[in-house]
């Protein structure tokens, strides 16, 4: 009986979505059909009619653009993070990994101008996987031989194999592979061998304040950064330290690497602001060039760059000859060991904590690298400071760190 439920109202739904289009859009098919008639998208197709709940959540004004994942790309869930969600059925993620496939508006590939990524919402918003404004941001860009490609959580990366299936209310565009909601920052700091700025946050005290936060923007200097000021930032008090990671926080809203152009400046948490300076193909953010941009969070954006930012140096101009740009604090010293890493919180096997350093700094000289395989993912944690606590994750005690992950089309 509950399936003869669902059937009636995933019926209802199909033909709610076509009524609300079908004077504009008479001659086309509707979405149950279109997606019937498609062989590579048969366990899409049965999602959809497993869990139709979604279709009621479409938008009619403007149409929809779906993102559909093929076969194929299902065929990857075992190989990935995604895996146990998917064996647990569990409803919540995986409707809200619907929702993250599907963009309001109707969008084709033909309209995509080559070039610059575009930052599409979609209807995901549920707090725990987008705590943006107006739905979780997917990116999408048209490369070099009009190949399409959608970029999400993590750097993750599908192609468009099959474009601009139109139906009575809206366009289906056909990926190879599933997209992941972005992850908190902790996670994705994690994955991207942030950990010295990772650590400062902790030992700063500004790990809530910068995972919390909604619609963010984050400028994270890479380990080697770190490295290259040595005691110049780990002898750094708590309020001092505080202040510099301020500098890197802009709570304003998500600017995105479109939106660098030469001269801009923005506002960040401390009060002082930043400056973008552009020489060709190279962006500065103050003198610290922009190394991978448009990491998408569960909380907004953010971009690694070369150098820790100082409030105090925000003049000094890059040097484009040079490949590696000078750290902006005069009294740098590099070290070899990766600041702060004492100060993570250890997840697994984690010994008893020894002395605890006077000032808001560590090394990594405890530092254990374990494989966390309940997530499917290598963590990065110290025995030192906070051993007791746990990492932040996407999926709170579920101990995902993502869920599988969709996208929408073009603008």
């Amino acid at each position: 009986m509950r399936n003869q439920n669902w059937k009636t109202i995933a019926a209802a739904a199909l033909n709610f979505l076509v009524a609300g289009t079908s004077a504009q859009t008479g001659a086309l098919t509707d979405l149950g059909t279109l997606l019937a008639g498609q062989t590579n998208l048969t366990t899409f197709y049965n999602l959809i009619q497993k869990y139709p709940q979604i279709l009621l959540e479409l938008p009619s004004l403007n149409g929809v653009t779906i993102l559909a994942p093929n076969n194929n790309a299902f065929n990857k869930i075992p190989y990935t993070e995604l895996n146990v969600a998917f064996q647990n059925n569990n409803e919540g993620v995986i409707t809200n990994v619907l929702e993250y496939h599907i963009l309001q508006g109707s969008r084709t590939a033909a309209q995509l101008i080559p070039g610059a990524p575009v930052f599409i919402p979609t209807l995901l918003n549920n707090a725990t996987y987008s705590n943006v404004t107006g739905g979780q941001y997917v990116e999408n860009v048209k490369q070099a031989g009009n190949s399409v490609v959608f970029v999400s959580g993590k750097g993750s990366r599908s192609s468009v194999v099959q474009s601009d299936l139109k139906f009575n209310g809206g366009v289906i565009q056909v990926i190879d592979s599933l997209l992941i909601p972005p992850a908190n920052l902790t996670d994705t700091a994690n994955s991207f061998n942030l950990t010295s700025f990772e650590g400062a946050l902790y030992a700063a005290n500004k790990i809530q304040n910068f995972t919390d936060a909604s619609d963010v923007t984050i400028f994270a200097p890479e380990n080697s950064a770190f490295q290259a000021l040595g005691p110049a930032i780990s002898n750094m008090t708590v309020q001092e330290l505080s202040s510099i990671m301020d500098y890197h926080f802009i709570p304003s809203g998500e600017i995105f690497s479109p939106n660098f152009s030469n001269g801009t400046t923005f506002t960040t948490q401390n009060g002082a602001k930043i400056t973008v300076r552009t020489s060709g193909n190279n962006v500065y953010i103050n003198s610290a060039q922009l190394l991978t941009a448009d990491i998408l969070l569960a909380n907004g954006v953010l971009h690694v760059i070369d150098n820790v930012l100082n409030p105090a140096e925000s003049s000094v101009a890059p040097d484009p000859q040079v490949a590696n740009q000078a750290p902006e604090f005069p009294s740098a010293s590099a070290v070899e060991n990766l600041p702060f890493t004492s100060a993570l919180p250890c997840t697994v096997s984690c010994p008893v904590p020894s002395t605890a350093s006077g000032t808001a700094t560590g090394t990594a000289s405890s530092k254990a690298t374990t494989s966390v395989k309940a997530s499917g993912l290598s963590t990065s944690s110290s025995s030192g400071i906070g051993a007791a606590k746990a990492r932040e994750t996407g999926f709170g005690a579920a101990g995902l760190m993502v869920a599988l992950g969709g996208a929408v089309m073009m603008i």
